[in-house]
């Protein structure tokens, strides 16, 4: 794989020891058929989450021919998720984010007719909804922070789509709206997409699709500690490749999508996002390290997947994080001839051999994955599945359990 712009040589996969045992995968729910679609779409790809030993997947789907969002839960050790419950309400729902709260809790946001909505999760049940005055509202993400929530979104400001934030207050079983703000100064002068948050001690890093180039790239800032609502002028993260000779073949530039974002260690961070760097390749999943403390926030690229899928094309990044420093990057990849989940994890300053997740593979597509580490390193996978392309999804879930040194 490639790392800093460095060819790390190729190895034989399953050299390298694997970190997680996969065990059987099981069905996240038993509604499905004909007619019927699953989606785990959520900017950042926040759709699974853990909290004190309990597993949770929020996803939206159709079984009643309109959009809706669902959530279920199971124990980490059951082998199978408890009926689901409707989260969102009487109009078309969009796009879940999930994250973890202390107390078996977790926190949704969603898009609903136009506008943000949000609600806690609990074992008593699901506390009420918020809704965001925000109107043309989308693509919402929560991260946790400093005993609150952060929700960042796009929202449409004149033709563009704009990054907000939102903070949300945690009131036992309520959330709170406080304060909003844009997270770049500027009025946008193009579309600003797909933001997803992160926690990095005592302040928030967000990063997000952007447009304003003329194509899409990856950008990123940081808000201040002294004023939660003051962010940095935004960078650009995804780099542009330096050649020699003629220009490459894609005008204004490269294209990229759909930025992840994970913290791990202590207030560390990586981005990780689809790249088209190389066009001969299509897209190539590459990442990025949060570098504290520098003029740059974030460092040099480096590809992720290894040179065994050089020549497939690689979509639906998703990253998890520990605070262990341990790292984990899942995507789709189509290398051997149908879209199968695919698991890469950090060994020092090294990208692993890909490792093709048991269970997630073979006929038929696996996409979509949503990945997620516990407190012991367990890593949850949760995907969606298609015995046909075309056909009717399934939602799917497996438990990798971190195996002791």
């Amino acid at each position: 794989a490639w790392l800093g712009g460095v060819l790390l040589t190729a190895v034989s996969p399953g050299t390298q020891a694997q970190p997680w045992e996969f065990k059987g995968p099981v069905d996240v729910t038993a509604t499905g058929g004909v007619g019927i679609f699953h989606h785990l779409e959520s900017s950042g790809r926040r759709n699974v989450a853990v909290s004190g030993g309990t597993v949770a997947v929020a996803w939206e789907d159709d079984r009643d021919g309109t959009p809706r969002i669902y959530l279920a839960r199971k124990h980490r050790n059951a082998t199978k998720f408890s009926a689901e419950i409707k989260i969102s309400g009487q109009g078309e729902a969009y796009e879940p984010s999930l994250v973890s709260l202390d107390h078996k809790r977790f926190a949704v946001a969603w898009e609903e007719n136009g506008r943000l909505h949000a609600r806690l999760v609990g074992p008593a049940g699901a506390g009420p909804v918020i809704i965001l005055t925000d109107g043309n509202a989308t693509q919402a993400s929560l991260a946790v922070h400093q005993q609150q929530l952060l929700l960042v979104y796009s929202g449409t400001e004149g033709r563009y789509g704009r990054i907000w934030l939102q903070h949300l207050a945690i009131n036992d079983q309520k959330l709170l709206p406080q304060q909003r703000c844009p997270v770049d100064a500027e009025a946008a002068k193009d579309d600003q997409l797909y933001p997803v948050a992160v926690s990095l001690g005592d302040r928030a890093l967000v990063a997000w699709e952007d447009r304003r180039p003329g194509h899409t790239i990856i950008m990123a800032a940081q808000n201040s500690t002294e004023a939660p609502c003051r962010f940095t002028p935004p960078q650009r993260i995804s780099e542009r490749p330096q050649r020699p000779g003629p220009p490459m073949p894609y005008g204004t530039g490269h294209g990229v999508a759909r930025v992840a974002l994970a913290n791990y260690g202590t207030n560390q961070a990586l981005a990780v996002w689809a790249d088209k760097r190389d066009f001969r390749e299509g897209y190539d999943i590459y990442a990025a390290d949060y570098q504290a403390g520098k003029e740059r926030l974030f460092g040099p690229n480096s590809r992720v997947q290894d040179s065994f899928g050089e020549y497939a094309q690689q979509w639906h990044a998703s990253v998890a994080g520990h605070v262990d420093a341990r790292l984990a990057v899942a995507w789709d990849d189509n290398r051997d001839g149908t879209a199968d989940i695919m698991l890469s994890w950090r060994e020092g300053d090294e990208w692993s051999d890909d490792l093709t997740v048991p269970g997630a593979a073979g006929p038929g597509e696996q996409n979509h994955p949503s990945i997620s580490l516990d407190e012991e390193g367990n890593l949850h996978l949760a995907w969606v599945e298609r015995q046909t392309i075309g056909g009717p999804t399934r939602l799917r879930y497996v438990i990798g359990r971190l195996l002791k040194k």
